[in-house]
């Protein structure tokens, strides 16, 4: 009787186990060609995939060369030097803030069991900490629908070099390193460099609703944020766009359009991709696309409001090969 109890016991915690496990998305940013179908845009409300939106147009100023979106990198503290993390930059030398978006496909949460994970780290504080907002929205995935705050994180706002943290200054939400953990130190203790810190945020306020997820880095004039080790839990669905059987594929919908028509594709590999929209002479209308994409499924909503009645041949070009799909405009 004893053994049937423990074997009970044991088959209850493995299945609770495994509810609350169950992952919907999973992101550590670690194969670099395949981790994500990060297209870097601005949002069209209701894209199916990974969006970078670097909103603010703020070039870097550090002499970096750094991107002004977000972009793949290492951990800054030597923990995390062999870990591969999305960063953003802030050092602007402007008064407005950035506004970089790295917004995830929609997903659908079945019940209340939804929970969201990550990590982040800054390359420094507390002076120049960089601050953040974890955002959320059960819209679309335009910035000025992510009306939720999961998370706040503060940023510098102004201090002497002082190693104590009282002694600075900082905007609302949680100061990374004030409670003295996840800290390298580098020999400066007004400029610790942030380890990598796990944090979480409960999704069972919306059950049953499709939701967009979103890490804003929205702080001025500071330095460097990171993010790694993406995961969402519970039980739902990634609502991204799923490809033909083909390797290689394109389609466009609806046809006919009218103001706009969404585009999607598979890219089997790496590879540099263009994509553009010709009239029936053959003359190039629009550039669509002219850059190098990591292999995955892309959605792209194009506006053809300034383009004639009339039909149209979208071309993509890759390394492996060509592919066309007409469109009409009404």
């Amino acid at each position: 009787m004893k053994k049937i109890y423990s074997l009970c016991i044991l088959l209850v915690a493995l299945t609770f186990s495994s509810k609350a496990q169950n992952i919907i998305l999973n992101e550590d940013f670690e194969d670099t060609t395949t981790y994500v179908n990060i297209i870097i845009t601005t949002p069209s409300g209701n894209d199916t995939t990974w969006i970078d939106a670097d909103l603010d147009g703020l070039a870097d100023q550090s002499g970096g060369s750094r991107p002004n979106e977000w972009f793949i990198t290492r951990g800054f503290a030597d923990v995390d030097s062999t870990n591969t993390v999305m960063a953003s930059n802030s050092w602007t030398l402007d008064p407005t803030a950035v506004a970089n978006y790295l917004i995830l496909p929609p997903i659908h949460l079945n019940d209340a069991s939804g929970m969201f994970y990550w990590k982040s780290a800054p390359r420094q504080t507390p002076r120049y900490l960089d601050g953040f907002q974890v955002l959320l929205s059960t819209t679309q995935n335009f910035d000025n629908n992510f009306t939720d705050t999961l998370k706040l994180y503060a940023e510098f706002l102004s201090g002497d070099s002082s190693s104590s943290f009282a002694n600075y200054t900082f905007s609302n939400g949680f100061v990374f390193g004030s409670d003295g953990q996840w800290l390298e130190d580098n020999g400066d203790s007004a400029r610790w460099i942030g380890i990598l810190r796990p944090d979480s945020a409960s999704l069972a306020g919306y059950a049953g609703q499709t939701i967009y997820l979103a890490f804003c880095h929205g702080t001025v004039d500071d330095n460097l944020l990171s993010i790694d080790d993406i995961k969402v839990t519970g039980s739902g669905t990634v609502l991204a766009f799923t490809p033909s059987d083909n390797n290689f594929s394109l389609s466009t919908f609806p046809n006919p359009a009218s103001d706009k028509f969404t585009i999607q594709y598979s890219l089997p590999s790496t590879g540099t991709v263009n994509l553009s929209v010709f009239d029936v002479t053959g003359k190039k209308v629009k550039t669509i696309l002219n850059n190098m994409c990591v292999k995955g499924d892309y959605s792209y909503d194009v506006n053809i409001n300034d383009l004639p009645g009339g039909n149209y041949n979208v071309v993509l070009k890759t390394l492996q090969g060509e592919s066309v799909s007409k469109i009409t405009k009404m």
